[in-house]
């Protein structure tokens, strides 16, 4: 069962690197938006980025169905629950996937009930090649979060952080709604 599991893992994660360099090599293709399922691809991000045993990774609230690019939006929770896992600075934890929806957007959230991240410090967090603890995390590119800010900010979104140390971290990002074109 495990090397199942460990199989489909390994295929999506190819799959998804496989995806990312088409879509690089097409470029800004707009044909890649299709009907999106937030739960639904928020739990197989989540299933595939395989949290340890300690943390708890729950989606709550109403998570809409969108039209979006899923590879980018996929991308975006991809990296944002991978980091409140890397950077938590726990053993155990709790991180909160939640979605709302407004007159011209979605608001999506991740949380963490992590170490926090110092005020001073929210913006460098967006920057290119900054990772706050890089000798802690050796497999933190400092690319992650820069690459979400310019995902979302292309599709016209928005991201920001609220967080102070010692009480966890959240992320909330917009993403405008879109017409099917039918």
């Amino acid at each position: 069962y495990q090397l199942t599991l460990l199989r489909d893992r390994v295929r999506r994660m190819h799959d998804l690197i496989e995806g990312l360099l088409e879509y690089s090599r097409v470029g800004g293709a707009t044909d890649a938006e299709e009907q999106i399922d937030s739960r639904e691809l928020v739990t197989e991000i989540i299933d595939s980025l395989s949290p340890p045993a300690g943390f708890k990774v729950k989606v709550k609230g109403e998570m809409p169905t969108l039209y979006a690019d899923r590879l980018q939006l996929g991308q975006v929770f991809s990296n944002l629950i991978s980091n409140s896992l890397k950077h938590h600075g726990g053993t155990k934890g709790k991180i909160r996937v939640s979605g709302e929806t407004f007159a011209e957007n979605y608001q999506f959230c991740v949380c963490d009930d992590g170490q926090g991240i110092a005020p001073e410090y929210h913006d460098k967090v967006f920057m290119m090649f900054q990772s706050l603890e890089s000798s802690d995390f050796e497999s933190s590119t400092g690319i992650g979060l820069a690459l979400v800010k310019k995902i979302v900010e292309e599709h016209g979104g928005t991201i920001r952080l609220e967080s102070a140390v010692g009480e966890g971290a959240c992320f909330y990002f917009t993403w405008p709604k879109q017409r099917s074109p039918e």
